[in-house]
């Protein structure tokens, strides 16, 4: 990679980290579930076009907008009930417009989950952190534990990378990297979570198996989104934010550690 790609990433990167820091910590959270839904919709419209190449056609805006729905119904308390809604409006213009290919319906509902129930679990654990009167850097736990495993797995891969993990989904992953990732991640939860309730009082290994559990969640989220980008022969979802790719790149890994981590959560909490 050249310095001024590395800069361009390194700035984007840091920027974006330092506007999901200021909303989750000091904005209200109505603000955290605006951000969501337009990432969200982003995510949708650019996961829409990366189907095309493979023949799939999708109403893009109706399913941004019932993504954006259904960010919204988080931040209301309507989840995981409101999910039917969307699910039905989608299953019942199938039927209406006699679309002959399945894949239509079975794609649409697919996105409803992958683009917009998954992300939506942020506003999820925004809520129920904030109800609960607890820290709100449990809320960014999950952000920083998949942020330093992906740097981590990055760096680890480039210096001492030999073994390919799975070289026809993503060929420059290394076991060495994803190993290396596995052992931040341990190390970052155990020392992070033991500082704030609910898990004080846990012992550090238990700590740690969380943050290899989201480690691992992690790499297999941006394993997932590689099978389709390589279906279709692409390296990123969109151009849109430089160096890092487009706007499903860059939460592929969260769309698995965040819902865990919201599910993690309401098991401790009363």
């Amino acid at each position: 990679m050249k310095l001024g790609g590395t800069l361009s990433r390194v700035l984007i990167g840091g920027a974006l980290a330092l506007a999901v820091f200021l909303l989750v910590m000091r904005a209200p959270g109505w603000s955290l579930a605006v951000l969501v839904a337009a990432w969200s919709v982003l995510a949708t419209l650019e996961f829409i076009r990366l189907l095309r190449p493979a023949g799939i056609e999708l109403n893009p805006w109706l399913l941004g907008l019932l993504n954006a729905s259904t960010v919204a119904a988080a931040w209301l308390g309507w989840l995981p009930g409101y999910l039917a809604a969307p699910f039905a409006v989608v299953l019942v213009l199938s039927v209406l417009l006699a679309d002959p290919r399945p894949r239509t319906p079975v794609y649409s509902v697919f996105i409803l989950v992958y683009t917009g129930f998954l992300p939506a679990h942020l506003v999820l654990v925004r809520e129920t952190v904030g109800a609960q009167g607890l820290s709100p850097w449990l809320v960014m736990f999950p952000l920083l534990a998949t942020w330093l495993n992906d740097t981590a797995a990055w760096g680890a891969g480039r210096l001492f990378g030999r073994t390919k993990l799975m070289p026809a989904l993503s060929p420059k992953k290394t076991w060495e990297g994803f190993l290396a990732g596995l052992v931040v991640s341990a190390a970052f939860a155990a020392l992070f979570l033991s500082r704030f309730s609910p898990f004080a009082d846990r012992p550090w290994q238990f700590l740690a198996v969380v943050g290899i559990g989201l480690g691992t969640l992690s790499q297999v989220g941006d394993l997932f989104e590689s099978i389709f980008k390589r279906a279709v022969a692409v390296k990123d979802s969109s151009t849109a934010l430089g160096e890092h790719g487009g706007f499903l790149d860059r939460v592929d890994s969260l769309l698995f550690t965040i819902p865990a981590w919201y599910w993690l959560l309401r098991v401790y909490l009363p």
